[in-house]
């Protein structure tokens, strides 16, 4: 998936269409198709590049790699320093030419890990493979929200291949583009369950049999090794992160947009998951506004990702002073907010009164945008991508903070709770 971007004409209502889909994790660089997950098994699934690169080719890759980042990314050391950077380009140029090929892999998405939210290793060929299983990080640990066994849901992760959970995510950590803490967590969905991360980063030794150590919710312990999938049959990040038949704004987070009326807590509900016309939404708030029914508005934008397309709601939060007040507009944020739904975070943060409430946003307030042209890499490839423009606010901040951290338990998620939003609809300081 390719990093989104968001114009910043003064009211936001269209949003660039250069770029379309969601920056998340490198794997992540093509959204997985609705596709039944009875694709494919792959019994050890490693890069076939089309021909041996050789140490002269690999310099030129390498090469490429820095012209790209120092030429055509916007602002390339603005996470890391321009030190780091050159020390390691100096270290992947030692240990690449002998790396097995998921090592390469690896390698090269470790300089790409130095980069940002918008930058990615976009594609390798013979494509990505994922094990069966999609990983979410809750308050309160790893657990299994979807996979192809469903008896595997609800499930602890707590190792794979005999590695504990927070090793392999250090292992990781330097392989996944982020700008924040979140941005991590964004990205770790994806390799956390990549073959080709975990195999480059030794944390799986053998590709058919990752062994994922799950506790089941009685308290015993199973391993499994579920299938890899190429990322032609992978669907279960569809339509997002955090799916499931509950609570109502993750079942229904499919819909672009869809309200309710809170009638005892005189409250308008509008839950947008995606961009494109909203007129009858803005007509209802309205509408509930001059009746007396609601004297408050909730926008849940949690799940609202990436992407372009018409987002004039925002201008009617904005300019009814009924809503744009304090204590008026409690604005519901979190991890998936990528790319272009940074941005509608930093608007509404510049524009109204709002109280934020959730978890911080996965880029940083000074938001990277596209275009994020592709760079094919002449000898191995591999693609990359990099970040071309920048909103340039003068905003230090390495994130948007809610005002109300809130985060989503386990516990709550499975029981189809969703405190946030009941905390939300109940009034907050």
């Amino acid at each position: 998936m390719r990093p989104a971007a968001i114009g910043r004409l003064a009211t936001l209502v269209a949003l660039v269409a250069s770029c379309t889909s969601v920056s998340v994790a490198p794997p992540g660089s093509v959204a997985p198709p609705s596709a039944p997950s009875t694709g494919p098994s792959l019994a050890a699934a490693t890069r076939q590049p089309t021909a041996t690169p050789t140490p002269a080719t690999w310099e030129d890759d390498l090469a490429t790699i820095d012209r790209t980042v120092r030429i055509v990314h916007v602002s390339p050391f603005t996470i890391h320093p321009e030190s780091e950077w050159v020390a390691l380009l100096k270290d992947v140029s030692a240990r690449i030419e002998t790396a097995t090929p998921n090592q390469q892999i690896a390698l090269v998405a470790s300089l790409m890990g130095l980069l940002d939210t918008h930058s990615s290793l976009v594609e390798i060929p013979g494509g990505w493979h994922f094990y069966g299983l999609l990983p979410y990080r809750f308050s309160d640990g790893w657990f299994v929200i979807r996979a192809g066994d469903h008896a595997l849901v609800r499930d602890r992760l707590v190792s794979i291949g005999g590695v504990p959970i927070d090793q392999v995510v250090d292992r990781l950590t330097p392989l996944v583009p982020h700008d924040n803490a979140d941005g991590l967590l964004e990205g770790l969905g994806w390799a956390l369950n990549s073959v080709e991360y975990l195999n480059g980063t030794g944390v799986v030794a053998e590709s058919a049999h990752p062994a994922f150590g799950l506790r089941r919710p009685d308290g015993s312990s199973v391993t499994v090794d579920p299938p890899a999938l190429d990322e032609q049959h992978y669907d279960l990040v569809n339509p997002g992160w955090l799916t499931g038949p509950a609570p109502e704004a993750v079942a229904r987070r499919g819909e672009r947009i869809w309200t309710q009326l809170d009638k005892a807590h005189r409250v308008f509900l509008i839950s947008v998951n995606d961009y494109g016309p909203m007129p009858d939404a803005a007509t209802a708030m309205t509408a509930a506004l001059d009746a007396h029914q609601a004297d408050r508005v909730v926008f849940d934008m949690r799940y609202l990702q990436g992407g372009n397309g018409d987002i004039a709601i925002l201008d009617t939060l904005k300019d009814d002073p009924r809503v744009n007040r304090p204590g008026g507009l409690t604005v519901l944020i979190g991890r998936e907010n990528v790319s272009a739904a940074t941005s509608v975070v930093e608007y509404l943060d510049l524009k109204t009164k709002a109280t934020f409430v959730g978890e911080p946003t996965p880029a940083r307030a000074d938001n990277f945008r596209c275009d994020c042209p592709d760079t094919v890499l002449p000898h191995s490839g591999f693609t990359i991508s990099v970040p071309t423009s920048w909103d340039r606010l003068g905003d230090d901040r390495p994130e948007i903070a809610p005002d109300v951290p809130m985060a989503l338990s386990s516990t709550d998620f499975f029981a189809g709770r969703d405190p946030v939003l009941q905390a939300a609809l109940r009034g907050l300081p």
